[in-house]
């Protein structure tokens, strides 16, 4: 647990763990992602979340019950401990209903907006001032967007709409967090956010149940295990490295959904889906930069926890 209360993180060997984190955290998600793709063609999209959700405290429960006891169910703030539940669980629901509708890659493209909309929510919100640079690397991330979606075209359709929507809630959702980071241990917050999309899910299981198929058990139970613990790395890559070094390998995933989708699901983005997201990317990667050079223009470090900025939703 030393680890999760955060511990000194600026040596070379910390940050290097850090940032093979990231790349496994990435791979995680991706795979996630494609499984939720899969089993949207065979159940209930609330019946899957059922099964990421309770897995994942089931899973919690198991691994930091013995560790921590009383002490993680102890929460400052149980409003807003169930509000970002909530919150997150809309996000997963609008995710896996898009993964079943959408190709992989450019659903996941399309969700790497995420941090730009935080940028104009925190300028809203938070009261952060934004420059000139930044709001640049929005309007860059944006047609990256336009570029994949080529409104009009009929390629996609209203299903493009929803990533879209899902970058929007989860923008939300990081803000939110940031406003209230710090009141609770992040273990905690991690099993109340599991806990408040599991009872969600449970009171519409009784209207989407369908008996899962003996070879899908342990697919389903393992999207929960994988969703929890891809979410407890992503925690611990933020207490090794600043969110800074570690944002641009978060654009792994996008490169783990493409090759995934070409192996196994059959799917090749066409030549302008494929420049969508590399112009996503670079607006992402360009609104890193600036963060970073803007933090040292004013002498300050990236706080360690601080995940604002990167774009992971399941």
């Amino acid at each position: 647990m030393a680890e999760i209360a955060g511990l000194p993180m600026s040596t070379p060997a910390r940050v290097r763990v850090g940032i093979m984190m990231m790349v496994g955290c990435s791979l995680i998600f991706a795979s996630l992602d494609s499984l939720a793709k899969v089993m949207g063609q065979h159940y209930p999209v609330l019946q899957i979340v059922w099964f990421r959700y309770t897995f994942h405290v089931v899973g919690m429960l198991v691994v930091f019950l013995p560790m921590m006891g009383k002490r993680m169910f102890r929460a400052g703030n149980m409003r807003w401990q169930v509000g970002r539940g909530l919150i997150l669980v809309v996000c997963t629901c609008l995710s896996f209903t898009g993964l079943r509708l959408m190709p992989l890659a450019e659903f996941t493209a399309i969700s790497f907006v995420t941090p730009l909309i935080v940028t104009l929510l925190a300028s809203r919100f938070l009261g952060e001032k934004v420059s000139a640079l930044r709001w640049g690397a929005v309007a860059l991330g944006f047609a990256g967007v336009l570029v994949i979606i080529r409104p009009g075209s009929g390629i996609f359709g209203w299903p493009a709409m929803i990533p879209l929507v899902m970058s929007c809630v989860y923008a939300s959702f990081q803000v939110l967090t940031r406003k209230n980071a710090g009141t609770d241990d992040p273990i905690t917050t991690m099993f109340f956010s599991g806990l408040a999309g599991a009872i969600l899910a449970t009171i519409t299981l009784p209207f989407n149940w369908k008996m899962p198929e003996p070879m899908h058990w342990p697919i389903l139970i393992l999207m929960g295990l994988m969703g929890g613990g891809g979410h407890l790395l992503l925690m611990l890559c933020f207490r090794r490295a600043p969110a800074s070094v570690l944002a641009p390998f978060s654009y792994a995933q996008l490169a783990f959904a493409t090759l995934i989708g070409v192996l196994f699901l059959n799917h090749i983005p066409d030549r302008w889906s494929i420049i969508g997201m590399g112009v996503i990317a670079c607006a992402g990667l360009y609104a890193v930069a600036i963060q970073a050079w803007e933090s040292r223009a004013r002498g300050r470090r990236n706080r360690p926890g601080d995940e604002a900025d990167v774009p992971m939703t399941d």
